[in-house]
């Protein structure tokens, strides 16, 4: 799925259009799902009676309808799954990507090393990311383990070091392109969500696994 720097910048290009209660507790909750446990965190499942993969919206909003609504962790870890569903359609039906390929996934994570130094410049992120205190209490801990010291580490890694090399698939370009589409995405769930109206159906979106996407 896209980077948690992406995620972020995401985050900070909702800011300018849409107040949010808590942007400390909105951000943490935009890069959680990343460090729970593979796809229990992310909420795949399969569309019955298919073989379709969707995230579970539904799911979400029916346990977490009232916090989604006040609670800006629960509304970020939210807004995290419907950027991860316009990453997977922009990635591989757009762009045709295949994970499958020996070396491809290492070379998709260099691609984000190298583009992180961009990301953080051109959508003024900062690194000031921070674990609520009493996340242990929160009702969000139902879904999986998360593991909170790999996110901090990673975040942090993520600001400081840059990749080696040339950029092999997802490009700067590519990236802004994303960005822009998530943010779209973003914009008319929060509206939907404020309405009831037109928010996102899982099994509509879901899609065929024919590759085995990495975390």
């Amino acid at each position: 799925m896209a980077s948690s720097l992406v995620h972020l910048a995401i985050i900070e290009e909702l800011t300018k259009e849409h107040k949010f209660k808590d942007i400390g507790r909105l951000k943490f909750g935009a890069v959680l799902p990343d460090a729970g446990e593979r796809n229990i965190g992310h909420l795949k499942i399969t569309v019955p009676p298919t073989d379709m993969r969707t995230y579970d919206f539904e799911g979400f909003r029916n346990r977490y309808g009232s916090l989604l609504m006040t609670d800006d962790l629960y509304l970020g870890y939210y807004l995290h799954l419907v950027q991860d569903l316009c990453y997977r359609h922009f990635v591989y039906d757009r762009y045709h990507w295949n994970p499958m390929i020996p070396g491809n996934v290492e070379k998709l994570h260099n691609d984000y090393a190298i583009t992180n130094h961009y990301v953080v410049e051109k959508y003024n992120l900062k690194n000031d990311l921070a674990v609520p205190e009493d996340f242990a209490e929160e009702k969000i801990n139902e879904i999986c383990r998360f593991d909170l010291l790999w996110l901090t580490r990673s975040i942090n890694s993520y600001f400081r070091e840059a990749g080696e090399g040339e950029i092999f698939f997802f490009t700067k370009e590519m990236t802004d392109e994303f960005i822009a589409e998530a943010v779209d995405a973003c914009h008319k769930e929060l509206n939907a969500l404020k309405t009831g109206i037109g928010m996102i159906n899982g099994s509509e979106n879901g899609w065929v696994p024919t590759y085995t996407a990495s975390k």
